[in-house]
């Protein structure tokens, strides 16, 4: 993969991605409603109570992004989701006098009124749909019956991209879960992997061009990048010495097999072309790759390395230092440092991502001890 052919995946998992098919229903709105200043999906998390910026389209001024806040610390969403109902308010510096980080945001930008729908997904909560403007008083009832027929779009196409998602993980999560069974190293390293990749997603979305959606993508697939290991045999897998040349390069192949296994479900997926399908690819093909072309398997160096491989690549390599292993004890803060900082220093691993997780202490100490084995 050369540099030209990682900047356009780049632009085709944007292109393909809700943020461009919102941006696109917000332009047709506009010509009825130019006071609609801005349309925006946040995703729930049920497991951790997280509402997080997903998608969106602004006309004028900036995009909130990689926000997020507990809906337990948000009332008024609360009480959305208890009563499935939507939700008008006329005046925001009226109605919100004491703002919330996300209200003061909306308040600095000056709109003024908004229409909010939560989306469900069957009895579950999955997504709040804001629709924003800068006048006050703008979401009359004859708007919002207009706006309820494109929410009912926009919720349609949020549901089936999460559906298209959930479908690439339920097609492998025998294979993961094989994975978990036959792999000595993984433990709970699956779900640390998930959230030191998000971690760094978050860190370095600005400087590389990293949408909210593409974010969470990186959250759910990282577990995901070493399911070719369900190809390769108990005696190498297991083995609790070190792998001889021979079982190194039969070792090397799991890459090859986790990209067969990819491509398959995505053919049979009908999801070639797909952005979140490609994150997933180059999740699985390019965490091995290093920066000085000495990683596997095709020897990249860091500009043709995708950002998704270089994130969890750190994430993997950290995960593999802090953790316990049968040949190793776990190293502890400084260690671990001193040697992420040496990878980098060595041109193996992408210095944004190994400074962005080493900047937050506290987020990997909650990693640690959430998902400790």
């Amino acid at each position: 993969m050369r540099l030209s052919e990682h900047v356009l995946n780049r632009a085709e998992i944007e292109k393909s991605g809700l943020g461009q098919r919102i941006q696109s229903l917000h332009s047709i709105l506009l010509a009825r409603y130019p006071f609609l200043g801005r349309i925006a999906l946040a995703l729930y998390d049920p497991e951790t109570d997280l509402l997080k910026t997903f998608a969106s389209s602004n006309h004028g001024g900036p995009t909130l992004v990689r926000y997020e806040a507990t809906l337990a610390s948000v009332p008024a969403l609360q009480q959305l989701r208890l009563s499935r109902s939507a939700r008008v308010v006329d005046d925001i510096d009226a109605t919100f006098p004491v703002a919330s980080e996300h209200t003061g945001w909306l308040k600095a930008q000056h709109y003024r009124s908004s229409y909010t729908l939560p989306i469900f997904r069957g009895e579950e909560l999955s997504a709040f749909l804001f629709f924003d403007s800068t006048e006050r008083a703008a979401f009359s009832p004859e708007v919002t019956l207009v706006l309820d027929q494109f929410a009912d779009i926009i919720a349609q196409l949020y549901l089936l991209r999460l559906s298209a998602v959930h479908h690439l993980i339920g097609a492998v999560d025998i294979a993961t879960g094989l994975a978990r069974i036959r792999d000595v190293e993984t433990g709970h390293h699956l779900e640390r992997m998930a959230k030191y990749s998000r971690l760094i997603a978050r860190g370095v979305a600005a400087q590389y061009g990293l949408s909210d959606e593409t974010v969470e993508y990186m959250h759910l697939f990282a577990p995901l990048h070493d399911i070719g290991k369900v190809g390769i045999p108990d005696a190498i897998l297991l083995k609790p010495g070190k792998l001889d040349a021979d079982e190194w390069r039969l070792m090397q192949q799991h890459v090859a097999i986790g990209e067969q296994l990819v491509d398959h479900i995505i053919s049979d997926l009908g999801l070639a072309g797909d952005g979140a399908a490609l994150i997933m690819r180059q999740v699985v093909s390019g965490h091995h790759e290093r920066g000085d072309g000495s990683g596997y398997p095709r020897g990249l160096v860091m500009a043709d390395i995708p950002v998704p491989a270089r994130i969890v690549a750190v994430a993997d390599v950290y995960d593999a230092l802090s953790s316990v292993r049968p040949y190793k004890a776990a190293w502890d803060e400084p260690a671990c440092a001193a040697e992420l900082h040496s990878q980098v220093a060595r041109g193996l691993l992408d210095a944004a991502c190994v400074e962005t997780l080493l900047a937050d202490a506290a987020a990997r100490q909650h990693i640690r001890e959430q998902f400790a084995d």
